[in-house]
This record gives structure tokens, C-alpha cells and sequence, in this order.
């Protein structure tokens, strides 16, 4: 597999999400969700021949208090003990929740709402499609967007959907 292959999706599923103002939207869907459980699997080049398919997710992300304080939220991994501050971040390209981890950060994007639940007027986003990835560009902090661009199609795919699904 060509390993530009994975950076090409990742530019064209960027391209293709919504504008700044759709960005916040996303944002303000993730606040009326208040708390999200994210589940991930690893992206990339694939074991040739492929394994069984996989029954468990790589990595879960559950992201709290989303619009509780502004900018910021909590987020607990599996791959970690105790909640860690982040910062969130509304852009072109999502929303960017950022965690700073020593002189690296681990970035949850979440993009525009793929499922709906409800009427019009009532209606309740079900599951973001997200990615994550842990990385050492700090700069992410100033422009989230660009250094999302720039990752390596190494990234966790996966989706978030709201802890109270009611």
C-alpha cells in the first residue's frame, strides 16, 4: 500500500468537511452532548493477509464537560489512569480537543454529526466521526488546522457518540 495513501484521505476527508461556520455547529452539538465516549481503531497500512476482524476497539476516549467552562473539557483514555485537562479548539476543519502530554499533545478531532436522532427542531447528533492522534507539534495550539493537515496517516480512526443518549 502506498504510504501516501492514508495522508490522501486524511486531506480529502478534511476538505470535505464543513466550513467554520458548520465547525460551530459541531461545537455546539458537542456541548448539548456535554459528554462523549470515543472508541478508535488503528489507521494505516493493513497486515497483509488482513487479521480476523477485530471484536475490541484500539483505543477509548470518554471527553466530559464539553461546554461546562469555555475552551476546555476533561478527557480520560484506556491508555491512562485519571482525567487530564484539554482545550478545545472550533475550526474549518472541526473541533480540536487537545491534551498536553509532556512535550507532546494527543489530538481528538471531532467532525460534523453523521447520525441524527429525532425530528426537526428536536433532533440530537448520535455519533461524530473522529480521529486521534499523538504527536509532538505543539504549534497546534495556535493553528489546530494546520497541524491536523499535516499528520501522517498514522492517526486512530474511529467516532464519538453522547454518554446520555437520551
Amino acid at each position: 500500500m502506498n504510504r501516501r495513501a492514508p495522508r490522501a484521505l486524511a486531506l480529502a476527508a478534511a476538505l470535505l468537511w464543513p466550513t467554520h461556520a458548520a465547525a460551530a455547529t459541531v461545537l455546539e452539538e458537542l456541548v448539548l452532548a456535554r459528554d462523549v465516549i470515543c472508541s478508535f481503531n488503528r489507521s494505516g497500512p493493513v497486515n497483509a493477509p488482513p487479521t480476523a476482524k477485530r471484536v475490541n476497539d484500539d483505543l477509548m476516549v470518554i471527553i466530559e464537560g464539553i461546554g461546562v467552562d469555555p475552551g476546555t473539557a476533561s478527557v480520560t483514555s484506556s491508555r491512562g489512569v485519571g482525567a487530564k485537562s484539554a482545550r478545545v479548539y472550533p475550526t474549518d476543519t472541526g473541533v480540536h480537543i487537545v491534551e498536553d502530554v509532556n512535550n507532546s499533545v494527543v489530538v481528538t478531532t471531532v467532525f460534523a454529526c453523521e447520525t441524527w436522532k429525532g425530528e426537526a427542531g428536536q433532533r440530537k447528533c448520535m455519533r461524530f466521526p473522529a480521529v486521534i492522534a499523538w504527536h509532538f507539534d505543539r504549534s497546534v495550539h495556535l493553528n489546530p488546522d494546520r497541524s491536523f493537515l499535516a499528520l501522517p496517516g498514522s492517526s486512530y480512526t474511529g467516532h464519538c457518540e453522547p454518554w446520555n443518549l437520551e
